[in-house]
């Protein structure tokens, strides 16, 4: 599972915000470890979940997950024997014991889990697109946003001022493939 291909997200969004953000993540890559999606884990993702919402799908299609950031975004691998590294599994958030003790609910999707612990998530009965932060510590609903792209739009732009800040460091393992 290599890293994601910036050449394919340029190709999925070539105008438009998302370009701009692609651009971002192009910059600022030694911030993050995405990795690379195909439209078949996109496809064996929406046949688990028939109700995600498109703009999730398409970006699954050329990013299966990592680290965003300081956003943990989950993934259809447990395990890149490549990177030697351990991701955290849509799977993973199906179990139904960590389900209740973290008190989400059956139809809540989770894709994301921020540093801080708060999920990121589609509510499928609701079908309406919108991504929800959960705020595990005090149980309720904290933050909504209109679409996943708005999302990917918010964390990208809070992970550049905490670069500027100095509060973001590169990853670990960016920063030994590049002395490599």
């Amino acid at each position: 599972m290599p890293f994601v291909d910036y050449g394919l997200l340029i190709n999925k969004y070539p105008v438009g915000h998302m370009s701009e953000n692609i651009q971002a993540l192009k910059e600022f890559d030694m911030f993050h470890c995405l990795l690379a999606g195909s439209p078949e884990r996109a496809a064996a993702v929406n046949s688990r979940v028939p109700d995600l919402p498109k703009d999730f799908l398409q970006w699954l299609e050329v990013c299966d997950g990592g680290m965003l950031f300081d956003t943990t975004m989950l993934t259809t691998k447990s395990r890149d024997n490549e990177l030697g590294i351990d991701f955290y599994t849509y799977g993973d958030f199906s179990n139904a014991e960590l389900r209740q003790e973290l008190n989400l609910p059956k139809e809540w999707f989770v894709f994301a889990i921020a540093v801080h612990s708060d999920i990121f998530f589609f509510d499928t009965t609701k079908k309406d697109g919108k991504v929800y932060q959960w705020d595990v510590e005090d149980e309720v609903l904290y933050m909504e946003w209109t679409t996943f792209e708005d999302w990917l739009n918010d964390e990208i732009h809070e992970a550049i001022e905490q670069i500027a800040d100095d509060n973001l460091l590169p990853l670990a393992i960016k920063t030994r493939i590049s002395d490599e």
